[in-house]
């Protein structure tokens, strides 16, 4: 096992260079939008809604692509078409133009989808079923950090100008291109397979199919709570920065930042939890975890103005190892379990379920938005989180006696 583990280390590094690329990307332009559209609620929703869609629209496909095709070459296509749709973005950013602005979300997301499943299903064919837990904490660490960078450059790249921003989505994106193609090669997992005709009533009859596996359902729920209450945290903590606060773009990348380092610490801790037979039954402690966490930041208006930037800091760095500790074994157990034909099928089907999810939090934050001030949106939080923790607790204890 040592022998393969050291072998594949190079090409593992070739597939988190381009991960990290477009990871960077996506978020390094959607927070730089998402700061251009604070106090337009309206618009925050549908950039968020447009980003969506193609993780449930075409999830279908992007699973049979993985599955049918050699990954590395369906890797390669989505580089091309994040180039171009960060060319279509850059336009759109510099000249004002939000018709450009929505085309691009689109296009980045459509690439986003077709990248995913292949990607994250070329790691179970690198390495052995026990190691995947440690290979996705060192992935997640070095997207986190991606994710942290660009989340943390966007509102200085915005200050400095739209120009700015458009030549670093371009670069970076051109520059995973190039990348992508160290991408290992490996044989189509099931060339066999037939073209999803039925589209997102495919995608639903593979998740319907899940259930039949309960943990591996349970742990897809886990995985669909914190992704979707992590989206709506972001969206919260630009208004309370920017409207709330009058803290400015720069601190609200800042705020978003702490909670994804506190992401990557949960993302160390984790492989550690999913070495004990049933590390599922932490999921239910994390949830509750946030909870409570998110309970205290309604209070933050009533701390002296010194101390209310670090406790909040502290606070979101605390919620997000709690995510991190739910998101790192359940993505890993998400990659391993399905049977090899059905990896990208089965992946594609359960990012489908995290981005319909995702998109409800962006009705709920336009809900919440238009009613109550960002901080006691976070009691709303608080709740979701207090229920997904009750529900995962019942849902467990449903399924006590089954095997692992």
């Amino acid at each position: 096992m040592k022998t393969r583990i050291c072998g594949a280390r190079g090409k593992f590094a070739a597939m988190v260079g381009t991960y990290s690329l477009g990871v960077f990307n996506d978020n390094f332009f959607k927070i730089a939008v998402l700061l251009l559209a604070v106090g337009r609620p309206a618009l925050k929703f549908w950039v968020n809604t447009l980003f969506m869609l193609p993780f449930i629209l075409l999830a279908a496909p992007a699973g049979w692509m993985a599955d049918r095709f050699a990954k590395r070459t369906v890797v390669i296509l989505a580089k091309v078409l994040e180039l171009l749709a960060m060319l279509c973005g850059a336009a759109g950013i510099i000249t004002g133009s939000w018709p450009l602005v929505m085309v691009m979300v689109v296009l980045m997301a459509t690439q986003s989808t077709i990248f995913s499943p292949s990607l994250n299903g070329s790691i179970p064919e690198l390495y052995p079923a026990e190691y995947v837990p440690k290979a996705n904490a060192a992935l997640r660490v070095i997207i986190t950090a991606a994710i942290l960078l660009g989340t943390a450059t966007a509102g200085i790249a915005l200050n400095s100008g739209r120009v700015i921003v458009g030549i670093v989505v371009v670069t970076i994106a051109a520059l995973g291109v190039v990348v992508s193609f160290s991408v290992p090669r490996r044989r189509p997992a099931n060339p066999e397979v037939a073209f999803p005709w039925s589209g997102l009533w495919h995608t639903l009859r593979d998740l319907w199919r899940i259930r039949e596996d309960r943990l591996l359902a349970f742990v897809l729920a886990a995985d669909v709570f914190v992704w979707s209450v992590g989206a709506l945290e972001i969206l919260i903590l630009q208004d309370l920065s920017q409207l709330q606060f009058r803290w400015g773009e720069a601190v609200a990348s800042y705020l978003i930042f702490a909670e994804m380092a506190g992401i990557a610490i949960g993302g160390v801790v984790a492989p550690w939890i999913a070495s004990h037979r049933r590390w599922y039954r932490v999921l239910p402690v994390m949830a509750v975890a946030i909870s409570a966490l998110a309970a205290l930041v309604p209070f933050v208006p009533l701390v002296p103005e010194g101390f209310r930037r670090p406790g909040l800091y502290v606070t979101l760095v605390l919620m997000g190892v709690a995510g991190g500790i739910i998101l790192v074994p359940c993505e890993s157990f998400i990659q391993v379990r399905p049977a090899p034909q059905r990896k990208g099928a089965v992946w594609a089907a359960g990012n489908c379920a995290v981005f319909t999810g995702m998109l409800i939090s962006g009705g709920v934050y336009f809900l919440l938005a238009t009613t109550l001030k960002p901080t006691d949106c976070f009691a709303a939080v608080g709740g979701i989180s207090l229920v997904a923790g009750a529900g995962l607790y019942l849902a467990l204890r449903r399924r006590a006696d089954e095997p692992d």
